[in-house]
This record gives structure tokens, C-alpha cells and sequence, in this order.
């Protein structure tokens, strides 16, 4: 049945209905009662709903529009402003879909994009704000796009690992939507042409230099502001009186001329003045004009770069010592932005609320987003300059040694507040607690290590750098969880491929063999199996070396795996009977119901079906004493396709639509997916090809949202989705 016939029989419109197919509108229980008895299909539709809004959801929605907060302080651009809307507007006859902002580091180019899209973001779908790091560290293009992705809602499990898939996903889910980008701080245009693509969103690039590569683009030089808008601007931000006398507003024209009327500058030198109190020869304002006039060769320049340099000096410098030098500290950070915790490690205190606000007040650090700080582009550069020549080496080794260690422990606490269950052995087990790696719950940890997966990426890396191998290694083995949920291959491989080289320097046979073991499991999943054999079979032999009956179990129950995905199926159940019988004599419940699943799979594959289904029922029972949520829900989608395979398609339904309702309450959106596929081919087999489509559209969306679910190669089912179950 079409849609519109359904729409028909179930007296909605096309329209309505198509958006609640699309997501738009949630189906409600009395439309699914109707579009039941339209496609006669029981009360199929009906469960679904009140599954769905029955059980707790533990999935997040992204939000539809992240831009950052537009200024109060707003000056000089009107013109520029009332431009960009105009070539932006539907009626305009010169309409354009890219916009190239392009001029000096702190002319306002970024502020001026979050003003015309704050105006305009109503008409869109979404509004979405990217940094794309192009002075410092390079977003290469395929990164924003699933930064993108993500952000509209696409889960992680739907994102391909192959780079073309990558942005083939990326060119399906822009081109339905209408959205608004605002792309700050591109490199160049190679950042930006990958992005463009066919349709109805409209995009805003700020660079330093003009994209002339964007041929399509209206390209807008963002120079310096008038001298009266100047002067407005820093009477706001300083807080003085909106008409200055003659005197003042004389001495305010001097300080925003030294400051070259660059906004970034304006607003610096005018978050200073409060903290002035007048020398012997003036008011504040004479204070601050000499400080800017010692460093005028700089400022007058006609490198309006250098007058913003200038200007950050001249900041940096009004500091306290103590701020100052916490400043240094944090600009040790490897990371783009950092939190609470990293500023407090760095700058070696337990509370670094007070000097972060100075610093914020001071246009030294921005508020990125809610807890979160970071360095403009060219005021880090700036900073880390001034902190590889004022502190010691013994400063910057021991300040990086303590967030080393505290990112660490942080991360481990974490791991373990959200995998109480996973394996660890002394030296990768914590010891209790700071106060920073106290977390309200296990929702709270998982948030924490969400926010900073980019820094810890490159934590592990830094560890490798500054001589702490096995600082390296350790945060390795405590992000492997998180890597696994997250569906983030591309890190878990790299940070993996680091910590085993450190575990080598450190000499740690146990730290080389679990490493080769989680590396293993990565090229695993990432179908790279010649050299997921390779890690398990050194890890192997390391741990029968070591004597170590559990790692030697562990990887054997990884090499199952791979003979399984390889179709060689005796072997992989052969394996799996050599590490059930030590989980089995130890009494680990849960790494021996993971086991059964797995070789339940490989028996299934050899057409031993009733076997199979006896081992799934025990490794289920053993899901649900264990309140395993996540291993029962794939153990109840194991039970359905096996049951569908033999044709018992009434068990079929029964555990695929046990599977949906468990995926809801515990977030998996892979395993609803997979309980919906499986309702779907159910569906087609019964003669219900519109219910069918209604299943497989909604699997769909759930995974990429594009392929319809017959058409697509089924993936191997991963026995070990709950990772925790390695080592």
C-alpha cells in the first residue's frame, strides 16, 4: 500500500503522514490504531507507540541550533550586517548561498556571522556552528561533516567507517534539510569546498585570507570599525558613561586608534581599564593608552595582525602574577578547548573558578560552550609563546605531568562508574577517588569522557611525547569502552596504535598483550581481520606466557569472532568451546552468556539451529539475572533471526519486538534498528509489504535513514557489543 493509498484508508493526509514517517510528528496511539486497521495488521503499529512512550529513553536528541550567543556589544557593522541579510533573502535578486567573511584576526568577522545567523536562523531547519581550527589544528573535512551528521540527529552506529560512505552520508542528510552553517576560521578553501553540496541550506565562512576558490561565495572584506563605532564599543564594554565628555571621549579615540580599531583589540584594552586605577600623570584611561603606546611599533603597522598581537600582550601583561602565570599553564593544554578539571591540574590549585573568570573577563580565554573554555587561534599562539619563554622547563614538565595523571585517573573512575563489570587487574584499577573524578552517576561520567574524547585522543599521544608511556597505555585501556559505544574507529585505532607502541618502551609484557588485544578488536570491527589475527595471535602467546588463563580466554573468545565474520564457522566454534570451559570453572556468568551467544551464531551457521537456540535461551537467562540489558536485547534479536531462519516466525515476532521495546529503554539505537529490520523482513515473508516498508523505513532512520532495509547486506552481528565483557 502507498502512502498516499494509506493516507486514503486512514482518512490522514499525505502530508501528515509523511511527517510523522519522517519524524516530524510522533505517531500517536489512536493514528497508529487507525493505520493498523488500514493495513491490517493486528496491533502491531499500536505496541510500537506504546513502547515507545512507555519506556524511559536514554538516547539524546542534538539540539537544532548551537550557535553561540550573539554579543551585547555590537558596533560598527550595520551596514555590513543589512548586506549579508539581503544576499541571504529569498526575494533578493542577487540571492547567494555562501557567504566568505574574510579579514583580520580580531576584526569581528566571527561576531558579525553569529549576528546575520541569530537573524535568520527562524527560516531554517537548523543552525549549526563549527570551528574548524584552520591556523591551529586543521578539522580536516571529513571530521565536520560527521561532526554535522551527529549533530542532526544520526547516531554513531549509523556512521560508515569507510570515508567515502562518510561523505555520501553526509551529502544525503544536508540535501533533504534546509540548514544554516556557519563555518569559522577556515584554513583555506579545502576545509570548505568538500561541504558544499546540492540543495537549500546556505552557508557563512569566516578566514583570515579571501577564499578565492569559492567562486560562488560573496566575498566581504571585514576590516577595521569606524572611529565613533570604536568608541562606542569600548564605552560598553568598559562600562563608562554612554556620553563621555570632551576630554574622555578624546582619550578613548586615542586608546581604540592605538588599538587600530580592530574589535578583538577594542574590546581587550576596554576589559582592562576597570582593573586600572590611574598612575601619577592621569586617569585610567591615560594609564591605558601608555601601556598601549610602549608597544606602538607594533600597533601602527599598517599588519593589522600585529596590532592585535600588540594589544594581547598589552593584556597579558596587566595581569596578575598569579593569573598570568596560571594562563601559561593552561595554554600547555594539546586540546582546543578543556573544562574545570584540566585548568585546575595545569595550573596546580583546586579551584580554578576565579582565575578562569579573570580570564574570560579579559578576552584571554572564551567560554566556548556551558563549563568549557578555550583560546581564541591567535591568542593561544600568542600564550604559548610567552610559556615556552617565561616558565622553566621543570614548570611545564611537572604542569604536564599533572594533568597527565589526572586525566587518567579521571578517565579510569569514569570507565568505572559506567562498566563496574569489566575485568581489571591492579594496574589499571584505580585508587580511590579525587574530587575531581567524582561523577553523580555513571550518565554524568559518560558525558564527561563525550565532551573531552578529543582531548583524550590527543592525551594519549602527548603521554607518548613527554616521556609517560605508561600514562599512554593506561588512558588506552580506560577509553576502550567508550571508543566501542561510540562507534569512534578511527580514534580507538590510533590511540591504540600509540599506546602499544608506549606499552613496548615500558617493557610491560601484560600491557603489550591486552593492547594487542583491544587493537585487535578494533581492526576487527573495522573489517581490517589479516590484522586483528596478527594482534590476537602475539597477544596470545604473551599470555600464555605470562600464564594468564583469562587474557589467554579473552582473546581467544576475539578470535572466535573473527573466524565467525571470515564464514569459518567450526573453527570459530572451536575457540569458543576453549574459552566457555575457563569462564565456565571460574564462574564468570557474563563473559560465558557473551560466549554462548557467539558460538550460538557460528552453530546457527552450520545449520545447527535447535543447538543454537538452546544456547541463546541460556546465555538470555543469564542477561536477565545479571540485568544486562544491552546483552539480553541482543540475545532476544539473536533468538529472532535464528527463529526466523527455521521458519517459527510467531518466536520471530515475539523476540524482535522484546528486542525493539529493550532497545528503547536502553538506548541502543543499533539493536532497535536491527529488531525492526527483522520485524520487516517478518513482514514481507507474511505478504504485508506496506507494513513491511513502515518497519524498514523506520530501521532505516534509526541506522542512516537512506538504504531501504531489503536492499542492504545484512552487517555481522557483534557478539561482543558490550565491550566491557574484554579485557
Amino acid at each position: 500500500m502507498s502512502l498516499a493509498a494509506l493516507a486514503k484508508a486512514a482518512h490522514f493526509s499525505v502530508g501528515y503522514l509523511s511527517k510523522i514517517e519522517n519524524g516530524l510528528v510522533p505517531l500517536s496511539k489512536s493514528i497508529a490504531a487507525r493505520c493498523d486497521a488500514a493495513l491490517r495488521s493486528g496491533n502491531e503499529l499500536v505496541d510500537l507507540v506504546v513502547s515507545e512512550h512507555s519506556e524511559p529513553r536514554r538516547t539524546i536528541t542534538p539540539p537544532r541550533v548551537d550557535l553561540p550567543a550573539p554579543t551585547a556589544f555590537f558596533n560598527g557593522r550595520d551596514e555590513e550586517l543589512a548586506d549579508i541579510l539581503e544576499l541571504l533573502s529569498d526575494k533578493s535578486p542577487d540571492r547567494r548561498r555562501i557567504i566568505a567573511l574574510y579579514g583580520l584576526p580580531g576584526s569581528g568577522k566571527t561576531e558579525l556571522a553569529v549576528q546575520v545567523a541569530t537573524e535568520l536562523v527562524k527560516r531554517y531547519d537548523a543552525g549549526l556552528f563549527l570551528d574548524l581550527h584552520g591556523y591551529t589544528k586543521p578539522l580536516p573535512p571529513v571530521d565536520v561533516m560527521n561532526r554535522i551528521v551527529r549533530r542532526l540527529g544520526v547516531p554513531g552506529e549509523a556512521i560508515p567507517y569507510d570515508e567515502d560512505e562518510q561523505v555520501a552520508l553526509y551529502r544525503r542528510t544536508v540535501r533533504e534539510r534546509r540548514l544554516l552553517l556557519v563555518l569559522d576560521n577556515a584554513g583555506d578553501a579545502g576545509q570548505v569546498l568538500p561541504l558544499l553540496t546540492p540543495g537549500r541550506s546556505d552557508i557563512i565562512v569566516t578566514s583570515r585570507t579571501r577564499l578565492a576558490a569559492l567562486d560562488e561565495a560573496a566575498h566581504r572584506l571585514i576590516g577595521e570599525i569606524s572611529p565613533a563605532a570604536a568608541r562606542r564599543l569600548f564605552i560598553e564594554v568598559a562600562g563608562l558613561p554612554s556620553q563621555p565628555d570632551a576630554a574622555t571621549a578624546e582619550r578613548i579615540d586615542r586608546v581604540t586608534a592605538l588599538c587600530g580599531r580592530l574589535a578583538l583589540a577594542v574590546r581587550v584594552a576596554a576589559a582592562r581599564l576597570p582593573t586600572l586605577e590611574g598612575n601619577a600623570d592621569g586617569t585610567p584611561l591615560e594609564e591605558l593608552a601608555g601601556r598601549l603606546e610602549s608597544f606602538s611599533a607594533g600597533i601602527v603597522l599598517a599588519d593589522g595582525t600585529r596590532n592585535v598581537h600588540a594589544a594581547i600582550s598589552s593584556s597579558f601583561d596587566a595581569l596578575p602574577a598569579e593569573t598570568s602565570r596560571a594562563l601559561l599553564l593552561m595554554a600547555l593544554h594539546p586540546g582546543q578547548d578543556f573544562d574545570h578539571r584540566a585548568a585546575c591540574l595545569l595550573a596546580g590549585t583546586t579551584s580554578s573558578a576565579r582565575l578562569v573568570r579573570d580570564l574570560v573577563d579579559s578576552a584571554l580565554l572564551q567560554r566556548q560552550r556551558a563549563g568549557r573554555v578555550g583560546f581564541h587561534d591567535l591568542v593561544g599562539s600568542i600564550v604559548a609563546a610567552r610559556a615556552a619563554s617565561d616558565l622553566s622547563a621543570e614548570e611545564r614538565e611537572t604542569a604536564i605531568a599533572r594533568l597527565l595523571e589526572g586525566t587518567l585517573h579521571i578517565a579510569q573512575h569514569a570507565d568505572l562508574l559506567i562498566t563496574p563489570g569489566r575485568f581489571r587487574v591492579p594496574a589499571v584499577t584505580p585508587g580511590p577517588a579525587t574530587a575531581f573524578a567524582r561523577f553523580t552517576n555513571p550518565q554524568a561520567a559518560a558525558r564527561w569522557l563525550d565532551e573531552e574524547q578529543h582531548n583524550l585522543a590527543r592525551i594519549v599521544e602527548l603521554a607518548a611525547d613527554s616521556g609517560h608511556p605508561e600514562i599512554s597505555w593506561k588512558l588506552a585501556y580506560a577509553l576502550r569502552d567508550f571508543f566501542f559505544r561510540t562507534k569512534q574507529w578511527a580514534t580507538w585505532v590510533r590511540t591504540h596504535e600509540i599506546a602499544l607502541a608506549s606499552a613496548i618502551t615500558c617493557g610491560d609484557r601484560w600491557a603489550i598483550a591486552v593492547t594487542r588485544g583491544n587493537l585487535g578488536l578494533a581492526y576487527a570491527e573495522t573489517e581490517r581481520f589479516p590484522e586483528a589475527q596478527e594482534q590476537y595471535e602475539e597477544a596470545l602467546r604473551l599470555f600464555r606466557g605470562l600464564a594468564d588463563p583469562y587474557g589467554e580466554a579473552n582473546t581467544l573468545g576475539h578470535q572466535a569472532w573473527v573466524m565467525h565474520c571470515l564464514a569459518k564457522y567450526r573453527e570459530a566454534g572451536e575457540l569458543c568451546r576453549a574459552a566457555l570451559a575457563f569462564y565456565e570453572d571460574r564462574g564468570l556468568r557474563r563473559n560465558a552468556a557473551i560466549t554462548l551467544r557467539t558460538m550460538a551464531l557460528a552453530e546457527s551457521a552450520l545449520g545447527m539451529h535447535r543447538l543454537a537456540l538452546a544456547h541463546l535461551d541460556q546465555a538470555r537467562v543469564i542477561f536477565a539475572e545479571d540485568k544486562l540489558l544491552l546483552d539480553e536485547t541482543m540475545t532476544h534479536n539473536c533468538l529472532g533471526e535464528v527463529h526466523s531462519r527455521i521458519a517459527d516466525l510467531t518466536a520471530a515476532r515475539k523476540h524482535f519486538r522484546l528486542a525493539q521495546k529493550r532497545g528503547v529503554r536502553g538506548g541502543s539505537t543499533y539493536e532497535q534498528a536491527r529488531a525492526l529490520r527483522g520485524l520487516a523482513e517478518l513482514a514481507l515473508r507474511a505478504g504485508r509489504p506496506e507494513q513491511a516498508e513502515v518497519f524498514g523505513r523506520q530501521a532505516e532512520r534509526l541506522y542512516a535513514g537512506h538504504v531501504p532495509v531489503r536492499h542492504r547486506a545484512p552487517r555481522p552481528r557483534r557478539p561482543l557489543d558490550d565491550a566491557g565483557a574484554g579485557e
